[in-house]
């Protein structure tokens, strides 16, 4: 090599490292530059052509059910209630815990009854005085006119008419004196005060002990209703008090809910009201049993459409003597019709979910991807039902589907 020559190399390398750093800083600012919210989807072109992306089969089988109305909605107790206490007091006692189940008439909670009990023995004690008055062991209801006083009053009030009107004759004949007229006439006129006074005082008897029966009825009401009971069979939903709280008939301190059957409140979108009839067969979904359907029927329909969402409300009643659907889960219905449909099953895991689009990516006989959006009809666990976007006997790709685009190339 000529002294020349090696000059020129000696010249070139420090050169050449420069522009090599120089590449490598563009590339990491390029790099840097690129947005982070850029889909990691792969894009199809001659330099991965080359490289075929590992997949799973999976095959589209068709299926031939019942056509059937999708709808969603929650479910509710068949009944419910927040029970509220009929008197006002301090709890002495909880008997229920959430969760329990209960029998109608069954006792959920106790307030303090000492002053109810105490007002009903004097009450009590009012009506056997009451009773005493009146000469009678049994109720009120009476004839003021039948009671002993009141005949004995009217008795000597008829004397003393009868006495007066001899009397009265006797004087026209001059047989008396004026003034024995006129004591038959005091006498008479007090008698019949008397039986006047006698029969007011028989009906405030009657009345006082009417309102004694009254004023009992109500104490022993009160005791009663001292003590919370449930008014139907169900479960104990809900327990918002404690021992020593002061609750008022204001305050909800039991929650009772029936949970078999339970309902399902649907609204069904106007252009669908000719699909529904009572007793419709309703197959029912819950995330709870992905592998399990509940069954039940459609057995109220609203008699008007609602103006504000153009909806009907029905209402599926579901059996539930397991227990295992419960109140307030979110489920989907078929409600199924009178005719016959074509759906496509296939695995669920060959389904890409995004920004709720839902999509399959065909495996084609030169095994390039075709992506397709397909419309969902029913999730069932491993396996998912399609109604359009895939046909009988194609196969889809499962695993690593974020890496695949329309055009890929793959391989089993």
């Amino acid at each position: 090599m000529t002294t020349e020559t090696k000059g020129l190399a000696l010249a070139s390398a420090p050169t050449i490292a420069r522009a090599m750093a120089l590449a490598t800083v563009l590339a990491t600012g390029f790099a840097a530059c690129k947005p982070s919210g850029s889909s990691t989807r792969p894009v199809v072109g001659p330099a991965t052509e080359n490289a075929p992306t590992q997949v799973r089969a999976g095959a589209v089988t068709p299926r031939t059910r019942a056509a059937a109305l999708a709808l969603t909605g929650t479910l509710v107790g068949d009944r419910q209630s927040q029970l509220t206490p009929l008197v006002a007091g301090r709890v002495e006692a909880v008997l229920v815990e959430r969760g329990d189940i209960v029998r109608a008439g069954q006792a959920l909670m106790r307030i303090r009854d000492v002053d109810f009990r105490s007002s009903a023995e004097s009450a009590s004690a009012s009506l056997a005085q009451a009773r005493a008055r009146l000469g009678e062991a049994g109720g009120a209801g009476r004839d003021p006119n039948a009671l002993p006083e009141v005949q004995a009053a009217r008795a000597n009030a008829e004397l003393a008419q009868d006495v007066l009107r001899r009397t009265e004759q006797l004087s026209a004949n001059g047989g008396v004196s004026d003034q024995e007229l006129q004591r038959a006439r005091s006498s008479a006129a007090a008698a019949a005060a008397q039986y006047a006074a006698a029969q007011n005082n028989a009906r405030g008897a009657i009345a006082a002990l009417r309102s004694a029966q009254v004023a009992v009825s109500q104490t022993s009401r009160a005791v009663a209703d001292s003590i919370v009971r449930a008014p139907f069979d169900g479960e104990v939903a809900e327990r918002t008090i404690n021992v020593g709280e002061y609750v008022t008939p204001q305050r909800a301190v039991v929650t009772i809910v029936r949970t078999d059957p339970l309902r399902m409140e649907l609204q069904v979108p106007q252009e669908r009201l000719a699909m529904l009839r009572r007793g419709q067969r309703v197959v029912l979904r819950v995330d709870a049993y992905a592998d399990r359907e509940f069954t039940g029927e459609l057995r109220y329909i609203s008699a008007a459409v609602r103006a504000d969402t153009r909806a009907l409300v029905a209402e599926a009643v579901i059996p539930n003597s397991d227990g295992a659907l419960r109140p307030g889960l979110f489920a989907t219905a078929r409600i199924e019709l009178d005719r016959q449909e074509t759906v496509f099953e296939i695995p669920t895991d060959a389904i890409l979910s995004e920004a709720g689009v839902h999509r399959v990516f065909v495996i084609g006989a030169d095994r390039r991807i075709q992506e397709r959006v397909v419309t969902i009809a029913e999730r069932m666990g491993a396996t998912t039902l399609l109604e359009r976007g895939v046909n009988a006997g194609e196969r889809v790709a499962m695993g690593r589907l974020d890496r695949l685009a329309d055009g890929s190339l793959v391989t089993e």
